[in-house]
């Protein structure tokens, strides 16, 4: 078998969705978005059970996989989903010294995702979701 696409082309992949999140967030570099990708991918994380996790996880690219599921307790109490702004407050949380999360954080983090991430693909990660999470992605893009 060759050697899978998706791995082949991960350093691609992981630059186009740190450039996406960063232009359509807004920020001047990838390492203002940096913190802004970490702090959303971790906010969802922390509000899906260990299946709806690894559901979601299983869509995403490699090196967006690794990142999503970095320093992860699975045993952890899955948090209340609560507010976007909930979410949005524990985004700008990581780090805060160093982040700088806009409003449109969550959205952008989801517009970058859909960038990398085949349409079918990503509605299975849609689908992984609790209704009110998958509410904030909905309408991110169009089909690619």
């Amino acid at each position: 078998m060759p050697w899978p696409p998706e791995y082949q082309r991960a350093s691609i992949d992981f630059e186009k969705f740190m450039v996406t999140a960063r232009d359509h967030a807004g920020l001047a570099t990838t390492n203002m978005a940096w913190n802004m990708v970490v702090g959303v991918l971790h906010a969802f994380r922390r509000r899906l059970t260990p299946h709806q996790a690894l559901r979601f996880a299983d869509q995403l690219p490699p090196a967006i996989r690794g990142l999503f599921i970095e320093g992860w307790n699975p045993g952890a109490q899955v948090a209340r989903i609560g507010s976007r702004n909930d979410i949005l407050e524990e985004v700008r949380s990581l780090r805060r010294e160093h982040n700088f999360s806009p409003d449109n954080a969550i959205e952008a983090v989801g517009f970058a995702l859909f960038s990398v991430v085949p349409s079918d693909a990503f509605a299975r990660a849609l689908d992984a979701l609790p209704s009110e999470m998958r509410e904030l992605w909905s309408g991110v893009g169009a089909p690619n």
